[in-house]
């Protein structure tokens, strides 16, 4: 039975002279697995808001074509009918939360529907249960992190039991754990409960070999329409894979796994000639140091627990762990937000107290978590220049050239809110770095970014740490950090359990690790994908 049925649709946002989705033709069958691969501004999400409905109704622009579902013209259903019929999971779980209370906010949409309230209770008790929220139910979104808060409303729009569901990147902030299971409970839904399922997701690792057609775009079109069975035919064609195929691509095999396990069957028993070099960088000047740091929100609640260590000059510091272990917290500590901690932070030997706001900013660079909260101005150029004009520094040439970095130049005159989240991630990262600080705090740079700009980005902190500059990337993504940091800290509940060089934290972690770290675990030490490709092609000759 067909659920969606999309025919002819060409979808321009206001204002705009180009197409956001143009001539897209889409049939969806009940209980189908799908899966939207494609590069940041394609126009996957753009097709998840027609498909609920909120293209035109919220949105506005121009539409042609048609919308069916369950056989009905999406315009004929009422806003009741279709929230109850199709669930949506924003990319920004800021954009979606209602209320403040967490039990509130999970039974909103159920109190919209008519639900009774025994109804209510038990949907609400399932849902904490099968997202791990049971124990912060009672608390605020205000205080927990950006993965708990994407958990949230995940399950707001699970207790509504719809028939399908469209899920905008649900993993972007969830560190592995969460990740895993929310994953496998979306796949649950798919398998035992026969839900139609719409993933948009950019980190494919947990999802790829389970889907029964992919749907590649580009440039606001169907690029490729792929069934299951057709997979191999493809594999050559895009690059939207696992970390584990990439790999394989690259080093020139032709057979391409899709899983871990697949791979580590193929090499097993291969006699490998590569020869291990490990240049292990050294650093001399502390720039940062962090002494005995504690702190609560709320009296004998600690959030960080005699948190220690240093930072140096021309490192790249990766901090890693579960959702709520105070990764955030702490660094907007470091940057100056929160004041009243106890214990020190000192920047080049001064106290991070003794700052000045100017002097603050102009040493540190602080990428919140949300991207949504930079932009106040009306166009992307603007939105990059008032960073310099802040501290008294403008110049329209540095604006253009941070612009052209990011690959933002040719969106300059458009306004930031109607950008797709990959192109707000890398503009929220332009406004931080365009002031030239001396360290730079990014809080989940890669969120919703491709692999094409997640390259570009990771290749700019690089080049950021050689000018001599510091780098701390507050982070979910492994292979993001095997291929790009040098240190690492590992949080849980508080504390630093665990701090070294890259490699040494992670080929030992079990959850933690980069996937090519997994492919090669207790044959060679490896976190970097450049030499997970060399070793394999040495396994070749």
């Amino acid at each position: 039975m067909e659920v969606i049925k999309i025919s002819n649709l060409t979808y321009y946002y206001p204002y705009s002279k180009k197409p956001a989705i143009e001539n897209i033709n889409l049939t969806i069958n009940e209980g189908e697995f799908v899966l939207i691969l494609g590069p940041s501004g394609c126009g996957k999400s753009t097709l998840l808001r027609v498909i609920n409905g909120l293209i035109p109704n919220f949105y506005g622009g121009k539409i042609k074509g048609e919308v069916l579902i369950f056989n009905q013209n999406i315009k004929n259903i009422s806003k009741k009918d279709l929230l109850r019929r199709v669930g949506f999971i924003f990319q920004d779980p800021e954009k979606q939360s209602v209320y403040n209370k967490i039990e509130r906010e999970i039974a909103f949409g159920m109190e919209n529907l008519g639900f009774e309230l025994e109804d209510m209770r038990r949907n609400v008790a399932e849902v904490c249960a099968l997202f791990n929220l049971s124990s912060i139910k009672y608390k605020s979104l205000d205080n927990v992190s950006g993965g708990e808060k994407q958990k949230v409303e995940i399950a707001s729009v699970m207790a509504m039991d719809p028939d399908i569901i469209l899920f905008d990147e649900p993993t972007s902030q969830l560190d592995p754990i969460s990740s895993e299971e929310v994953i496998n409970s979306i796949i649950k839904l798919n398998k035992e409960l026969g839900k139609t399922v719409v993933l948009v997701e950019q980190r494919v690792d947990r999802c790829f070999d389970v889907f029964d057609k992919i749907i590649v775009m580009d440039k606001g079109k169907i690029a490729y329409h792929i069934r299951k069975d057709e997979l191999y035919e493809y594999l050559d064609k895009i690059d939207f894979l696992p970390k584990v195929s990439i790999v394989f691509k690259k080093a020139g095999y032709d057979f391409i796994p899709l899983n871990v396990k697949d791979g580590r069957k193929f090499i097993a028993n291969k006699e490998c000639k590569f020869n291990e070099q490990k240049n292990i960088k050294k650093f001399n000047k502390k720039i940062l140091e962090v002494e005995n740091l504690n702190f609560e929100y709320k009296v004998g609640d600690y959030t960080l627990k005699d948190i220690s260590f240093s930072l140096h000059q021309g490192e790249v510091l990766a901090v890693m762990g579960q959702n709520g272990a105070g990764k955030t917290t702490l660094f907007k500590i470091i940057a100056g937000i929160i004041k009243n901690f106890k214990g020190k932070v000192l920047i080049n030997g001064k106290n991070i107290k003794d700052f000045n706001d100017k002097e603050r900013v102009r040493k540190i660079g602080y990428l919140s978590q949300n991207p949504n909260l930079y932009f106040g101005r009306d166009t992307v150029f603007d939105e990059v220049a008032y960073s310099l004009k802040n501290i008294g520094q403008y110049n329209e040439d540095v604006v253009k050239e941070t612009l052209r970095k990011f690959d933002l130049y040719d969106l300059m005159d458009k306004n930031p809110r109607d950008l797709s989240g990959g192109q707000k991630q890398r503009l929220a990262i332009a406004c931080t770095v365009v002031s030239d600080p001396d360290i730079l705090i990014l809080d989940e740079p890669t969120r919703g970014v491709d692999i094409y700009h997640k390259e570009e980005v990771g290749n700019f902190i690089k080049e950021y740490a050689n000018k001599g500059k510091s780098v701390i990337v507050i982070t979910h993504d492994s292979d993001f950090v095997g291929d790009y940091c040098d240190t690492v800290i590992l949080m849980f509940q508080g504390e630093i359990i665990a701090l070294g060089s890259v490699e040494h934290v992670l080929v030992n972690s079990l959850y933690y690790s980069p996937q090519v770290t997994k492919l090669f675990k207790n044959i060679y030490k490896v976190v970097n994908t450049k030499e997970a490709i060399e070793i394999l092609k040495s396994l070749k000759e």
